[in-house]
């Protein structure tokens, strides 16, 4: 789970950077530390590591209680359903960064996965994600709602999961969020069952 972690991070920290530098978001300075390692302040270093950790732990709560893949005959439909909806959002938005970059990378992501990879878990990962979507949004509620982070229109759909004095949350993020945990997942899915092979083979 850790290495999965640790790689997933070193993407989005990569990602965040450049998007900081260019001013697709920022971070407002009465709200964090001001500790920064680059452009980001060290809270959101800490964010890579904990909400995918808190995810993880849903993930496999969700397979320990609901035995049975219940979304296996179906995963096909849904990622490509995903898919779909996410390159539609890329093409209709290319000339903004945050959502043509996350959608056309959820979606590259999800079409390796499921007719490349032919991964077996993708139904398990859409009932953990499901799962996710409440807790995530309630945090990202907290941080766009005072504002810690402050998203920059002009890069994104423009559409918000807005709650008065709650949530102004970019619907953007849900992609965000797709793809941070399912890049997790399927790397801790690859070295999970490389490590079984080379047991077995001992």
């Amino acid at each position: 789970m850790f290495p999965a972690m640790l790689i997933t991070a070193g993407f989005f920290l990569i990602w965040d950077e450049f998007f900081t530098r260019i001013g697709v978001w920022s971070f407002s300075e009465k709200y964090t530390l001001g500790f920064n390692i680059g452009s980001l302040p060290i809270e959101e270093w800490l964010f890579f590591l904990i909400v995918p950790y808190c995810c993880f732990f849903v993930y496999f709560v969700s397979i320990y209680f609901i035995k049975r893949d219940v979304l296996a005959q179906y995963q096909r439909v849904i990622s490509i359903a995903f898919i779909i909806i996410l390159l539609l959002a890329a093409v209709f938005y290319y000339n903004h960064w945050y959502t043509a970059f996350t959608c056309s990378a959820s979606a590259i992501l999800l079409i390796y996965l499921t007719f490349i990879k032919r991964a077996i878990y993708l139904g398990r990962f859409f009932i953990g994600y499901g799962i996710s979507l409440l807790p995530f949004l309630i945090v990202n509620g907290v941080l766009t709602s005072k504002p810690v982070v402050m998203y920059n229109d002009a890069e994104n759909s423009g559409f918000r999961i807005f709650i008065d004095g709650i949530a102004n949350i970019p619907v953007d993020d849900l992609a965000y969020c797709l793809l941070l945990l399912l890049m997790n997942v399927s790397l801790y899915e690859t070295f999970a069952s490389r490590n079984k092979r080379d047991f077995e083979l001992r």
